[in-house]
């Protein structure tokens, strides 16, 4: 059973400086069909189809799990607490940023929107946000590269 197909595939097309969002799908006649969808349906959409993947990957590891010896489980078993660190560190690391920085330098890399994309939704000038996530960048690498003393698990970053 294969759980990447999805039923459907969306995409942005800039013209002229407008965006436009666009979802394709098969009809139950089995044409291809692509229909303008507003931004909101568009990002509702990218979120499942994250989500999807994600399971997916879920779904993957579990059965990877079930394939593995004993000998395998107690080895993987014992890294759990340096990524359980690293976790940690990343919560701290992210503490370090102001809440504007955070949002937007979440939106650029975890959720995939485009610069000119956060500056529309903000209505701010496009190099303020670069400026924004290049002082979020910075200062995570100066962490991480010891510049900024660690501040430990007490950082709850969600």
């Amino acid at each position: 059973m294969s759980f990447e197909k999805f039923t459907y595939a969306v995409r942005e097309e800039t013209v002229g400086g407008i965006v436009r969002y666009f979802a394709a799908f098969q009809d139950g006649a089995g044409i291809l069909r692509e229909v303008e969808i507003p931004r909101e349906v568009y990002l509702a959409l990218e979120d499942c189809r994250r989500d999807a993947n994600r399971q997916i990957v879920s779904i993957k590891r579990h059965q990877e799990r079930l394939a593995l010896s004993e000998s395998q489980l107690a080895a993987r078993a014992s890294a759990l607490p340096t990524a359980m660190e690293e976790c940690v560190e990343m919560r701290a690391a992210l503490a370090t940023l102001t809440e504007t920085q955070w949002r937007r330098f979440m939106l650029y890399h975890a959720h995939g929107l485009s610069i000119e994309q956060i500056a529309q939704t903000e209505n701010r000038a496009i190099h303020a946000i670069e400026q924004s996530i290049n002082a979020a960048t910075g200062k995570l690498k100066n962490f991480f590269e010891g510049g900024i003393e660690k501040q430990g698990s007490e950082c709850a970053i969600d």
